[in-house]
C-alpha cells in the first residue's frame, strides 16, 4: 500500500512539473518574441519576396542562446512550388530555404483561395496581436467552405495562449479560444 501511494505521489509530482513547463513556454516565447528585432509579419515579408508567392504558415521557434527563427512556408502565386525559410529573429536574414511538396498543400487550400482573399496571413496576425496584446507564435491558413480562414496562435505575457480564428474575407476575429 505504501508503495502505491509513493508511486502516485511521484507521478503527480512530474505531472505538474511537466504541466509548468507547458505553462512557462508561452510566457517564455512572448519574452524572446519582446526582444526580437523581427516581428513574425517581417518575417513573413522577407519570405514572400524570396518565394514569389503568399505565405501560407509561420510559426515562431526558440532556440536555445539565441533569439530563435521563424519557420515561414510560402506557396509560389502559380502554385506550382512551396519553399519553407528560416528566418532569424534577431536580423530577418534567410538562414535556410528548401522545396517542400505542393502536393499536400492542396488537400487543404488553393493559390486562387488565397489570391481572393481580403486579408492575408499578415493582416491576420495583426489583428490577433492587436486584439490580444501578445505575440503570434504561429500562424496558418485553411479553408472553410469556400472561404479562408487563418489560425492565429498569441503568445501572452501571463504565460497562457490564445488561438484565434480571422476570417480571411473581412479580417474579423470569428472566434478565440
Amino acid at each position: 500500500m505504501k508503495y502505491k501511494v509513493t508511486a502516485l505521489l511521484a507521478a503527480i509530482t512530474v505531472g505538474c512539473a511537466v504541466t509548468a513547463g507547458y505553462a512557462a513556454e508561452p510566457a517564455r516565447e512572448n519574452a524572446l518574441l519582446s526582444h526580437a528585432k523581427v516581428s513574425m509579419n517581417q518575417a513573413i515579408t522577407v519570405s514572400e519576396e524570396q518565394g514569389s508567392g503568399q505565405a501560407i504558415d509561420a510559426e515562431y521557434i526558440p532556440k536555445s542562446g539565441t533569439m530563435g527563427i521563424y519557420d515561414v512556408k510560402v506557396l509560389s502565386m502559380d502554385g506550382k512550388k512551396l519553399l519553407d525559410f528560416n528566418i532569424n529573429a534577431e536580423n530577418g536574414r534567410v538562414l535556410k530555404a528548401t522545396r517542400e511538396r505542393v502536393e499536400k498543400v492542396f488537400t487543404r487550400i488553393k493559390p486562387a483561395d488565397l489570391q481572393s482573399a481580403q486579408t492575408p496571413l499578415k493582416g491576420a496576425i495583426k489583428t490577433a496581436e492587436a486584439q490580444t496584446g501578445g505575440k503570434a507564435v504561429m500562424a496558418g491558413v485553411d479553408r472553410r467552405g469556400d472561404t479562408v480562414r487563418y489560425t492565429v496562435k498569441v503568445a501572452m505575457a501571463d504565460g497562457t495562449t490564445e488561438n484565434l480564428k480571422v476570417n480571411g474575407a473581412d479580417g474579423k476575429v470569428a472566434s478565440a479560444k
